[in-house]
């Protein structure tokens, strides 16, 4: 679905997999760049979506991570399988990945799956900026949901600053997956000190979140308030 011109969310649970984080797509000349890119059960529908919007997915060289779970990038290594895709990852979340931890991952954890294997991996740093027709994308490290947890701040054409969060607003806390309170409230510091007009996350169906200076203020204020420890697992069926 197009959410600017340039800028498309093409995966999630309402688009590709229950399972599935969002995925957002984006040409950059010729080529096609994604970041994050869903579960394996939500990989052949997402292939889909980007055909329906009349991209190739072979044309998706580059997947920007927003961090190292299952839900976000389960499927990056059918994409280096089948195109020779390259993910990139903060180097704080690669040793989970590497080592496909099933917990640190959340693959077992949240979804009974094993983490898929990727080879084809290349460090994402805080402040690196990439040009895409959408407009320039730059990386924020915001550690905090997992240690090697990204933003990406888009400069869109339009004149528009969009936030792409990923987990580090709305996410899951847990010490098993290297959680840190500390660093996820400094990480909402460094958020609230900058600017946007809108911001997408990495749970929802297609929307683009819109006031969102004060909604970010608003989620930093209520972090951390209380936490709960009843979260149940996708892959269990709960009575209850």
């Amino acid at each position: 679905m197009k959410l600017l011109p340039s800028f498309y969310q093409v995966g999630g649970p309402a688009l590709t997999h229950p399972n599935d984080a969002t995925a957002f797509l984006l040409p950059v000349g010729e080529k096609l760049a994604l970041i994050d890119c869903c579960t394996p059960e939500g990989y052949d529908a997402l292939l889909q979506n980007i055909r329906a919007l009349g991209f190739d997915p072979a044309d998706v060289l580059e997947i920007y991570a927003t961090h190292g779970h299952y839900d976000h990038i389960g499927a990056a290594a059918l994409f280096e399988r089948d195109f020779g895709t390259t993910l990139h990852l903060h180097g704080e979340d690669r040793a989970a990945v590497d080592a496909c931890d099933p917990i640190m991952t959340t693959a077992r954890l949240l979804y009974g799956q094993d983490f898929p294997p990727v080879r084809n991996i290349l460090p994402l740093t805080d402040g690196e900026r990439m040009e895409t027709d959408a407009g320039v994308l730059e990386v924020i490290h915001t550690p905090g949901h997992t240690p090697g947890s990204c933003c990406f701040a888009l400069e869109h054409v339009c004149g528009i600053r969009v936030l792409i969060a990923g987990d580090t607003l709305h996410g899951g806390f847990s010490h098993k997956i290297g959680s840190d309170e500390a660093r996820w409230r400094e990480s909402l510091d460094r958020l609230c000190s900058l600017d946007f007009d809108c911001y997408v996350m990495g749970h929802c169906n297609p929307i683009l979140f819109c006031d969102a200076n004060r909604r970010i203020d608003s989620l930093r204020r209520s972090f951390a308030n209380y936490y709960t420890p009843w979260f149940k697992t996708f892959y269990e069926s709960y009575p209850y």
